[in-house]
């Protein structure tokens, strides 16, 4: 999958290499099984029309810019895993696009010229609530008007799970919660975090690389992802740290310093809490 990242700079020079395509529209924070549907039906459309599939998506976060940096949005994973996730699901090219004020001033006709049919695209594909242009005020329904009648936008309707919308709101909001067990059914598989080991006196940390959320304080059950080789783990979130423990007691499989992969299980019972906790004297004296 090619990626390439389009400033104000390079956008015009970007354009002119560009082949006809079908694009999928988004931020897709997550790629949860919402953002899965919108990709997969602009699969379908691509490969309907023998024309490549591209996905066009924005950084940073629209709501950062548009309030100067007062609302901090909590990513729920970097590019890096986003660009993994696209490629496995049969992307052929990635276009993120720089987002700044002077991005967000474009009119809806504006960047359907300019981002969209100069991109080539042939068709687009985009959720229900997928808004551009100034103010949000484009839209699925108004991008066939936008283009000259050159694209007819397709509209993917919203998925949800026991009444509730899947959203990247709403799995952060689960996250926070530390209600872990619960993310499968919105993301597709269960929240992943990477981190780097650090080694304390008494016991074992693991700090979080940027884009990555931390669960509500807790105990958790987790594997942990290292050189291809998966472990059962203890996750201890406290005090904006989380540290692990060895279910059996055991040492630990890495080394200091390495990042590993960890994926939340779920909450761990408190009666099992209790009795592990009564062993671990770091909780009481670090």
């Amino acid at each position: 999958m090619e990626f390439i990242q389009v400033t104000s700079n390079n956008r015009e020079q970007t354009s002119l290499r560009t082949k006809p395509s079908v694009m999928a529209l988004g931020f897709f924070d997550g790629v949860h099984l919402g953002h899965q549907k919108v990709i997969k039906e602009a699969k379908r459309v691509a490969e309907e029309q023998e024309l490549p599939l591209v996905i066009m998506s924005f950084f940073p976060h629209p709501k950062v810019v548009l309030s100067n940096g007062k609302k901090i949005i909590p990513y729920l994973m970097p590019m890096k895993d986003k660009r993994r996730i696209f490629e496995k699901l049969g992307v052929d090219c990635f276009y993120l696009i720089q987002f700044t004020k002077e991005f967000a001033e474009l009119s809806p006709r504006e960047f359907v010229q300019t981002y969209l049919l100069d991109f080539g695209a042939k068709q687009v594909v985009a959720g229900f609530d997928f808004t551009y242009g100034h103010r949000g005020e484009g839209n699925m329904n108004t991008m066939i008007r936008d283009s000259n009648g050159k694209i007819e936008g397709v509209k993917v309707d919203k998925i949800e799970w026991e009444g509730e919308k899947i959203s990247s709101t709403h799995i952060r909001q689960l996250i926070l919660a530390g209600e872990l067990e619960r993310i499968p059914f919105y993301l597709g598989t269960e929240y992943q975090s990477e981190g780097r080991i650090i080694f304390r006196k008494k016991h074992v940390e693991v700090v979080l690389l940027p884009y990555y959320l931390m669960p509500a304080p807790g105990w958790y059950e987790v594997t942990v992802n290292l050189h291809q080789e998966t472990t059962t783990q203890i996750a201890v979130v406290r005090d904006g740290r989380i540290t692990l423990l060895s279910p059996c007691g055991h040492g630990f499989p890495f080394y200091e310093w390495e990042n590993v992969r960890v994926s939340w299980k779920k909450v761990l019972p408190k009666g099992f809490v209790q009795e592990v906790a009564s062993r671990q004297v770091f909780l009481s004296s670090s």
